[in-house]
């Protein structure tokens, strides 16, 4: 009985292991069936008759239909089903939650999804292609966005939203389909909110960065003045320079903390003050000729005159400049001087007025301007423009020295010492 059943097992394993090993391909799999034969083998030595039937058996069925190597089915022919394989255990998102993304932090936030997708799939190539090119789409939407109008906007902003939702249907559908079909779970739309939310607010910081940086770039360093009024400096011009005009002009009741913005510069003995305005200001009179006394009264604080005083728009485009000078006459007597008025002209008004017997250094002041016409303007006494006598005065001195500035006609101003105008005609 021992003989036969050491020549059964012998011829068993000599002809039985080759065919199984021959169907099993890993260096695992063979050492695993290995040890089921012998195994098998010292049970067929050690047992009774019946029990080597049983053994007998097993290696029958064995080398009929051995096992392959696929822990999901049976071994055994006629066993029981193979168990299920388990659930991913990654999420993946899905078009509608890339679109959710895209609606409120542009494409970038759509494909920062999908990227999202690619790795956990193990396509780490395509989720990088994923972002860089959510991220030059975005930036040429911001860019082109910037030169159409509004209505324009909002077409290629729906069409960029329903595209990005469109080609990850098609690029990820199918796998996000199989994906749910194995039991796995499909991404929060809470998190695709999130992810576009955070991207919208990198791309506001980013534009908002990009924006203060070329402003100090082209403008310069900055002074605020209260909360809103600024006076941008540059060239030689300093921060306590600009805080002086600040100051100044809050003095004066220009700065009252309504976002008003002057640039000063100053380069190679030029002053400039300029100041952004609303547009066609630059056209009215009244207007220039109070940014002519905002120009007098801060040119001590930044230097002494003369300086210029320039009205632009808001994209810094000069509209009007004028100059705004000082001249003494004798020790004590001054003339102002605006607009295209020169030094030299001041001076021979004042030489004018000194022979007319008006000016005789008892510190009395002149403004003179030329531009759109002469304008000559007396600093008087309140009231003095209420009388006849007076005017008729102002009216021969105007007379007496208007070759010194061109000839007639010439407007003439009766102000206030305060510079308010109270009295005008033209001298023809």
């Amino acid at each position: 009985m021992l003989g036969l059943k050491g020549v059964s097992t012998n011829i068993i394993e000599r002809l039985c292991l080759p065919k199984i090993l021959s169907q099993n391909e890993t260096v695992g799999e063979r050492q695993v069936i290995i040890v089921q034969v012998r195994n098998a083998r010292e049970e067929f030595l050690g047992s009774a008759r019946e029990r080597s039937v049983i053994a007998l058996t097993f290696f029958a069925r064995l080398c009929k239909n051995p096992p392959m190597g696929d822990p999901y089915s049976s071994a055994w022919a006629g066993g029981e089903a193979a168990p299920p394989p388990p659930p991913p255990a990654y999420t993946l998102f899905d078009s509608t939650s890339v679109g959710l993304a895209t609606l409120f932090g542009s494409p970038i936030a759509g494909t920062l999804l999908m990227a999202v997708n690619y790795r956990r799939m193990g396509k780490g190539s395509q989720a990088a292609t994923a972002v860089v090119i959510g991220l030059v789409v975005t930036i040429l939407a911001i860019l082109f966005g910037n030169l159409i109008p509004a209505a324009f906007s909002t077409t290629i902003a729906i069409g960029l939203l329903l595209t990005t939702r469109s080609v990850a249907q098609t690029l990820q559908g199918p796998a996000v389909a199989q994906h749910i079909s194995q039991g796995g779970k499909v991404g929060s739309r809470w998190a695709a909110f999130g992810i576009g939310v955070a991207a919208l607010a990198v791309i506001v910081g980013g534009i908002f960065g990009v924006v203060m940086g070329r402003q100090v770039l082209s403008y310069g360093p900055k002074v605020t003045i209260g909360a809103k009024d600024e006076v941008y400096y540059s060239g030689s011009a300093t921060e306590n320079d600009a805080k002086a005009v600040g100051d100044k002009l809050k003095q004066m009741g220009y700065f009252t903390d309504r976002g008003f913005t002057v640039f000063l510069s100053k380069d190679k003995g030029d002053t400039v003050v300029s100041f952004v305005v609303k547009e066609d200001a630059w056209n009215k009179p009244k207007m220039i000729a109070g940014f002519d006394e905002i120009g007098r009264e801060i040119a001590p604080s930044i230097g002494g005159f003369p300086i210029k005083v320039r009205l632009v728009d808001s994209s810094r485009e000069t509209k009007k400049e004028v100059t705004v000078g000082k001249a003494i006459i004798g020790t004590k007597d001054v003339i102002y001087y605006f607009g295209s008025a020169m030094e030299a002209d001041a001076k021979a008004l004042g030489q004018a007025l000194v022979t007319a017997g008006y000016l005789v250094d008892r510190g009395v002041t002149v403004l003179l301007s030329k531009g759109d016409g002469t304008v000559i303007s007396f600093v008087v006494r309140e009231g003095a423009w209420e009388e006849p006598a007076t005017l008729a005065a102002y009216e021969k001195f105007t007379r007496q020295v208007a070759s010194s500035v061109g000839g007639l006609p010439i407007k003439l101003r009766l102000v206030n010492p305060r510079l308010e105008v109270k009295k005008e005609m033209t001298v023809q």
